[in-house]
């Protein structure tokens, strides 16, 4: 099943980006085509029952997700099935960020030469990414790392580069497989170019 998805949909089936000479991205499934990833909304999906082993993020959804979509603070998208659309099995958020140049780590010269010459970046803060307990290990974090990067390359006011702030040292080492480096002690990121490259490979 191939589809496409226009730049700002607020719906994706659960894919791989694959480059394409007419779009961005053509996704075409590749696990089960009955997942799906759209905008959090309160009158559909179950905030309460996810539970991602941490309680931070799962008191996250149940209790300020909606505020924050409504604020206007931050976005938040969830994956759900086809066979029950309210129960969410992971979520995301992104929100607004801007990130000084001389901060950036070294970058391949591949990549560094292509960054815009300027003081300052717009970013995209990736605030939280989590996945309930009964669906770990099976890629849907990826899957979720993959669409909030489409959804980066999808706005209408671009960004250079998205930034994470893991919680601990295993999730940085699993940002890290994706390419994001330290910017801070307690934060990491990573150029939109370098995260286009490394999902390509996945074609």
């Amino acid at each position: 099943m191939i589809q496409k998805l226009a730049p700002g949909s607020p719906h994706s089936r659960v894919a791989l980006p694959v480059r394409s000479k007419n779009a961005p991205f053509i996704l075409i499934s590749n696990m089960a085509s009955d997942l799906h990833i759209q905008p959090l909304d309160k009158a559909i999906h179950d905030q309460a029952s996810f539970d991602c082993g941490v309680p931070v993020l799962n008191d996250y959804l149940a209790r300020a997700a909606a505020l924050d979509i409504k604020r206007k603070a931050a976005g938040c998208w969830v994956i759900t099935d086809e066979g029950d659309r309210g129960a969410v099995l992971g979520y995301y958020t992104l929100s607004s960020e801007a990130v000084e140049a001389v901060d950036l780590p070294e970058m391949p010269k591949a990549i560094s030469k292509k960054l815009p010459k300027y003081r300052r970046f717009g970013a995209a803060l990736l605030g939280r990414l989590a996945v309930d307990k009964s669906q770990q290990g099976q890629g849907l974090g990826e899957l979720l790392l993959m669409d909030a990067f489409h959804r980066c390359l999808a706005l209408e006011v671009p960004v250079v580069v998205i930034v994470v702030d893991p919680k601990d040292e295993k999730l940085a080492d699993w940002y890290a497989r994706f390419g994001f480096r330290s910017l801070t002690k307690d934060r990491m990121v990573v150029t939109l170019l370098e995260l286009e490259a490394r999902f390509n490979q996945l074609r």
